[in-house]
């Protein structure tokens, strides 16, 4: 009987403590929810910065709710450029031509500079609308399939090369190398986004996408992250976008849930969800992330393996033994892409090799040789109208891509930004 009384008093003692541990956080009684939302009939005048939600609007209800699951966004019909169906160049043989500071301020300040630039957002016109974006492909004609089939046949080997010194890299794997590339840029194609999908939304234009990667960038060099996760957050944003309508004041979810999913995918140590949500100032809950999260997820299929330029960009770099001032520069040309939704659908592949493209242009490395088309698998006619695109957006960097601009010019990205700018000046001066 003692020893009954003895157990129960330790239960009670127990039940007690962990009372006390418990976290006395009482949910809102109106639910908050993750993606999908779509709010109407919102004055311009209420609307709020995206860094704080306007309202909580409740998605999933009952089952008769029809608002329960956000219908999907088809593929726009009319499309300007033909598909892009593109072999790796390893298979080329049987490529067709195709016809078609301190944490406490840095959260403080991004804050800051998101609510302020949606603030101006909304005293733009109305009649300033977007034009529709043009999807920027590689072309591909009889002459340039019959240079890459000729490359092809120069550098193609059935045995790996002893004089190569990745063919004892046992981390270069490359017994697999051309059999790796072929399946990412099948991957690549498979899994862009719609290039028009802001036509479908509701709420939001491009210019709205690009302050989101704006802020995106900076929280991302605030964790110092990796490239690959710069790259696959935007595609995840993209391609959530593609297939669902977002309201405004979950806008924001969409980017810092897609950083953080894409964190988990290619980082070591990636941020933790309380971080996360301290990053957005707590506009969101916990739980709204993790829900958002998994719907996330669900929408993409659970197809997170996008293959990021940065595998071309190494690829490429193979052609220079790997050079370290060409890549640097390389990556800040290729970064630019995020903010321009020109390049939306755009093969990372092919973005990657006009970056290096353009990279060797401005230090005077010499011209596009074979071994740069073989590895990247693009002649120079295919990647100078990307590379164009590139260089224009630069004149501008202040407006077109302000925080890799501000990033780029630190030391050990060997200030790529202010070199480019240099060059800018020089070659103008000539003209």
């Amino acid at each position: 009987m003692e020893e009954s009384q003895k157990y129960r008093s330790l239960a009670n003692e127990n039940a007690q403590a962990l009372r006390h541990k418990a976290p006395k956080i009482q949910q809102s009684s109106s639910n908050r929810v993750a993606l999908g939302s779509v709010s109407t009939n919102i004055s311009r005048a209420s609307r709020t910065a995206l860094a704080k939600p306007a309202q909580r609007v409740k998605v999933y209800g009952d089952e008769n709710d029809e608002n329960r699951v956000p219908g999907r966004i088809g593929r726009a019909d009319t499309t300007t450029t033909a598909e892009y169906n593109r072999q790796p160049l390893a298979e080329i043989k049987d490529r067709y031509v195709n016809r078609e500071t301190s944490m406490d301020d840095a959260k403080v300040q991004l804050t800051r500079d998101y609510e302020e630039d949606q603030t101006e957002l909304f005293e733009e016109e109305d009649d300033d609308d977007d034009e529709l974006p043009q999807p920027l492909m590689p072309k591909l004609t009889p002459e340039i399939h019959q240079e890459l089939l000729q490359v092809y046949r120069v550098f193609y080997q059935e045995t790996l090369d002893e004089e190569d010194e990745d063919t004892f890299d046992v981390s270069m794997v490359a017994e697999y190398a051309p059999e790796i590339f072929n399946y990412l840029h099948g991957l690549e194609i498979k899994l862009r986004p719609n290039p028009r999908y802001m036509e479908s939304q509701t709420e939001l234009k491009w210019n709205m996408r690009s302050i989101l990667v704006d802020w995106l960038v900076q929280v991302h060099s605030r964790f110092n992250l990796l490239p690959e996760t710069l790259f696959l957050t935007v595609n995840y944003i993209d391609r959530f976008l593609s297939k669902r309508k977002v309201s405004l004041s979950r806008f924001q979810l969409v980017g810092a849930v897609a950083l953080f999913i894409a964190a988990k995918y290619e980082e070591i140590n990636c941020p933790s969800v309380q971080e996360i949500a301290y990053m957005v100032d707590h506009a969101y809950t916990v739980e709204d992330i993790l829900r958002a999260e998994r719907f996330m997820i669900d929408v993409l299929e659970f197809e997170m393996g996008w293959p990021g330029p940065m595998s071309f960009l190494r690829r490429t770099s193979k052609a220079d033994d790997y050079d370290f001032e060409t890549r640097t520069l390389a990556k800040y040309f290729l970064e630019i892409t995020v903010t321009d939704y020109r390049f939306v659908a755009s093969p990372p592949s092919w973005l990657a090799a006009a970056s290096h493209f353009l990279s060797r242009l401005l230090l005077n490395r010499g011209d596009w040789t074979e071994a740069h088309v073989y590895y990247s698998g693009y002649t120079a006619e295919q990647l100078k109208p990307a590379a164009s695109l590139l260089l224009d957006a630069c004149r501008h960097p202040e407006e077109h891509h302000k925080s890799i601009y501000e990033k780029y010019q630190e030391r050990r990205y060997r200030r790529s930004s202010l070199f480019v700018q240099e060059w800018l000046k020089v070659a103008d001066g000539e003209q």
